[in-house]
């Protein structure tokens, strides 16, 4: 034997096992020999063995021996259970090939099939080998294995029109296996279907590439010719669409030489599948095989191959199709191209009409499917499955995914839609093409078809458009143009439809027409309820913790976490870092995680409030930039509260004290007075007994925190609003500010200290009236209502704890200086003490904290500026005094660039912005292009 020549053949059957773990190739070269190629997923050991049981089984192992990979002809000789098999003294295979990579062994090696050796398995050509395998992916240990188990070696036999041969191939006939067939050029030919010719109905495929012809004769046969490109297979199922429970015919077509002349081998065999993956031989699931090849043609200038066959209509095979039945029947189609096994995109479907050589005629399988289908399915869809959509899209926002739920549900409407609607304009050309013929409901209910397609084309892209925005972390405000466009069309697209579907069900059949109307009826009065649910909300779900199954404790770790480290005072910048995956925020006390969540404004949105209390936002009463004011509906409400964390507690804020820890303190509050301080802007005072108020706070982490107010009683519909608490403007701070500048000036240190102000139950508040239908200020500055609920502090303030240092900027407007004057109100005690201090007074009393601390406050105003006195005093002291304290810039209303920078002349810590919205916008937007870090900004 020419060992040169078996190098280079590849065995050409295949067996898998264990999903790919094991693969196993053989072909017989010849009667004596059979080629094996054994690939397995290991760098250890595998094997396989002949026979039904391993008891002195013929065993070839492939193992990897220090990096060595060895081939060995083995014996396992125990009875009892399967260990390490003996190396035969006589080896009788012959190794071709072995190779070792990272991930598998191989080896393709000889066996003899007739060896004289008494060890080894007698294999019979003619008849099915039962084999086992075993592999161990783990370790070289030969007596373990972590897979084991059998499989059957397929041996060929003659080709089925060969009565002998030496091989299993057609053109390895010696005698056919019948008298009327002759061998001829290599292979059986039978006289009576020798001949390719035209039969009588012939049917196109895939643009020419494929032509099929078929006709029945007189001896209940149908006979099939195939016109086909060059390939390598090419398979047909019958009476189904897709490979499962469907019987195949299977065309192989090799190229062969002969006598060095280039040719090709054509083998059929009658398939079955039996699900979605490579089907299998009706012999190999016990049937019989029923196609017989009755010739084939090739011309080498069109590379088109000629294939007939036949078989009986009707067989004695179950896994055959009953071909008697005369019927139109939806087929499939397969084609390899390139050594490929799987066809990849090389498929289709198309409809077989066996009515056309029969007197019997049905309707088309196709038409009937094109019809049906946008009858049924169009009703179904727009009827309701489009009310599920819009159900989603809109009161279903709180729905974590809702935007995806909603998408996927109108895109695979869509699709189907397309599907069914171009099928019918394809089926009804002709009445098309006679549109002003036919009736005045066939030419609406075409023109509302265009312009359902127009629109919903518009819809897919807007609403792709706007998926990807509003999950976007990048995303801008510009997106609900897109949005609202997008659901104005969704409402007239939704109008049309209905009428659409009540046209179509008047040309299907009017009789069902009252049906649909009580239906419609009933889908209004649902569609009203959900609507006046959503528009009058029902009450919030009580609060409760997310709960934490065994496999999440990491996560609730996580949260403890962020409760723990916010309680603690850990700085916001700190805390974002931190967590970087964790969209946390802050309603009010509340802490609640909403990483999963998509928000309906936006994505983008988290990333501008992640970790922020975000009341003033959630309730209506300011913008988030580039977004407009929006309330937040009840339903959002219910959402938030399942995704609860725990309380950002301000149990130890010095601001507020309960009078009693026995009773529950009533937030209540009672408007006392109010106090003019210049044009729309008043001082008010509240009180409650239930309450007192630190008139001079201790600390600095409290700075710039904001209450909650709105009016209490039934009836009053206003947004509550957060002010700033303004402890620096009440009386006793005034007169206690007042005697420290005089004892500052007496220089008498022997007199006594001006005492701090007392706790009071007086709460106070700074408000400009804005005038505006249902607008709080307004409305208080009526002084006609005398109850409110104030609740609070809340927010992070100014961010600042005893060891913040270094520059603080300040760009503020008009009220927009009130969240710092307690702050200036501090650090102008700070000097005053400082300064005493210096001059030998050794009490500095708690003006510790804000070391090397400073102050930048530029005011922009064209009226007078609230808390002015403590401004001047402040800055004149932190001149006179070389502080370093405080600088105090009174500017005009609008920056530019160049005024920023000129600003800015010190390397900032933090820069503090506050003022109306577009003013912050374009003073923030300014500060980045100046090159501050957008972390180091603060909207207050």
């Amino acid at each position: 034997m020419n060992i040169l020549i078996l190098l280079i053949l590849q065995p050409c059957l295949m067996i898998q096992l264990l999903d790919g773990l094991i693969v196993v190739e053989y072909q017989f070269v010849d009667y004596n020999n059979i080629q094996f190629a054994l690939t397995c997923k290991t760098q250890f050991w595998c094997l396989i063995g002949f026979g039904s049981t391993y008891s002195n089984a013929d065993i070839i192992r492939m193992s990897n021996v220090n990096g060595v990979l060895k081939i060995e002809d083995t014996l396992e000789q125990n009875k009892i259970s399967f260990t390490s098999p003996t190396v035969d003294a006589q080896q009788d295979i012959y190794v071709l090939d072995a190779l070792i990579n990272d991930t598998y062994i191989f080896s393709s090696f000889l066996k003899s099939t007739n060896s004289d050796d008494p060890t080894d398995e007698l294999i019979d050509s003619y008849n099915n080998v039962e084999m086992f395998y075993a592999i161990n992916e783990k370790s070289i240990d030969f007596d373990t294995y972590t897979q084991f188990g059998r499989f059957q070696l397929q041996t060929y036999q003659c080709h089925y029109t060969c009565a002998t041969c030496y091989g299993p191939f057609a053109y390895q006939c010696t005698m056919c296996n019948d008298n009327s067939i002759q061998v001829l050029n290599g292979q059986c030919n039978s006289n009576y279907y020798n001949n390719v010719t035209e039969l009588l109905n012939k049917q196109i495929l895939i643009k020419d590439e494929f032509i099929l012809q078929w006709e029945y004769d007189k001896n209940d046969n149908i006979i099939l010719q195939i016109e086909i490109f060059s390939c390598d297979w090419f398979g047909l199922g019958f009476n189904n669409d897709k490979m499962e429970n469907t019987d195949m015919l299977l065309i192989t077509i090799e190229t062969i030489t002969i006598n060095n002349d280039k040719g090709y081998y054509v083998q059929i065999d009658d398939m079955f599948g039996t699900q979605n993956t490579a089907p299998l031989s009706d012999t190999q699931l016990f049937g019989t095989q029923d196609w017989i090849l009755d010739g084939f043609t090739y011309n080498n200038v069109t590379d088109l191959l000629v294939i007939r066959v036949h078989r009986k209509l009707v067989t004695s095979d179950k896994y055959d199709f009953d071909f008697s039945q005369k019927k139109d029947t939806l087929s499939i189609y397969a084609f390899g191209l390139n050594g490929q096994q799987y066809h990849s995109a090389n498929r289709g479907a198309f409809q077989f009409e066996l009515s056309k050589n029969n007197q019997s005629y049905q309707e088309d399988y196709w038409d009937k499917l094109v019809h049906n289908g946008h009858v049924i399915l169009m009703l179904l869809f727009w009827s309701f499955i489009s009310d599920v959509g819009i159900f989603y899209g809109r009161q279903l926002k709180s729905y974590p995914k809702y935007v995806r739920v909603h998408g996927m549900i109108f895109l695979f409407l869509s699709i189907v839609t397309y599907f069914f609607v171009f099928g019918m304009i394809s089926q009804q050309q002709k009445r098309i093409q006679q549109l002003g013929y036919q009736e005045t409901k066939i030419i609406l209910h075409f023109i509302l078809g265009v312009v359902i397609l127009l629109i919903m084309t518009t819809q897919i892209f807007l609403g792709l458009l706007a998926r990807n925005n509003l999950e976007s972390n990048n995303g801008t405000y510009l997106i609900y143009k897109v949005k609202y466009i997008h659901k104005y069309l969704g409402y007239l697209l939704y109008i049309i439809t209905k009428i659409q579907v009540i046209i179509g069900i008047t040309i299907y059949d009017s009789s069902y027409i009252g049906l649909f109307i009580i239906y419609y009826v009933l889908l209004f009065l649902i569609k009203f309820t959900i609507e006046m649910l959503y528009y009058y909300q029902v009450s919030a779900m009580s609060r409760k913790r997310i709960k934490y199954s065994q496999i999440e404790q990491d996560q609730q770790t996580l949260y403890e976490s962020i409760i723990e480290k916010l309680n603690t005072g850990t700085p916001y910048q700190e805390m974002i870092e931190d967590y970087p995956k964790i969209t946390y925020i802050i309603l009010r006390e509340a802490v609640y995680d909403v990483s999963d969540f998509n928000h309906p404004g936006g994505q983008y949105i988290f990333r501008k409030i992640k970790g922020r209390e975000v009341g003033r936002y959630f309730y209506g009463s300011y913008p988030i930039k580039d977004t407009k004011l929006h309330k937040h509906s009840q339903f959002a409400i219910n959402y938030i509260e399942t995704r609860y964390l725990g309380d950002f507690k301000n149990e130890s804020c010095p601001m507020l004290y309960t009078v009693s820890d026995f009773k529950k303190p009533s937030h209540v509050w009672t408007l006392q007075e109010i106090k003019s301080m210049g044009t729309n802007v008043s001082l008010f005072k509240f009180i409650n007994q239930d309450f007192k108020v630190n008139q001079t706070i201790q600390g600095v982490q409290w700075f710039g925190r904001y209450f909650y107010i709105k009016p209490y009683g039934i009836g009053i519909d206003f947004q509550e609003r957060p002010y700033t608490a303004v402890s620096c403007l009440s009386e006793m701070n005034i007169k206690y500010r007042y005697e420290l500048i005089e004892y500052l000036k007496s220089k008498d240190w022997t007199k006594p200290l001006p005492q701090l102000p007392q706790l009071s139950n007086i709460l106070q508040f700074v408000i400009k009236k804005y005038n505006g239908q249902k607008n709080l200020s307004k409305f208080i500055h009526t002084a006609s209502h005398k109850r409110f609920e104030i609740t609070g502090p809340y927010g992070f303030g100014l961010e600042l704890d005893d060891h913040s240092s270094g520059v603080h900027y300040v760009f503020c407007q008009g009220t927009g200086v009130l969240p710092f004057l307690d702050l200036c109100d501090y650090l102008l005690r700070k000097a005053i003490f400082s300064i005493m201090y210096q001059d030998g007074l050794p009490i500095q009393q708690q003006y510790n904290s804000l070391d090397k601390f400073k102050l930048i406050l530029c005011v922009s105003s064209k009226t007078q500026i609230l808390g002015y006195p403590i401004l001047q005093d402040l800055e004149y002291l932190s001149g006179q005094y070389n502080l370093n304290l405080f600088e105090f810039h009174i500017t005009k209303l609008h920056y530019t660039k160049r005024d920023i920078q000129d600003k800015l002349k010190y390397q900032a810590a933090k820069v503090y912005v506050c003022g109306f919205q577009q003013f912050e916008d374009d003073l923030i937007e300014l500060l980045q292009q100046c090159g501050v870090d957008s972390r180091y900004i603060v909207q207050i």
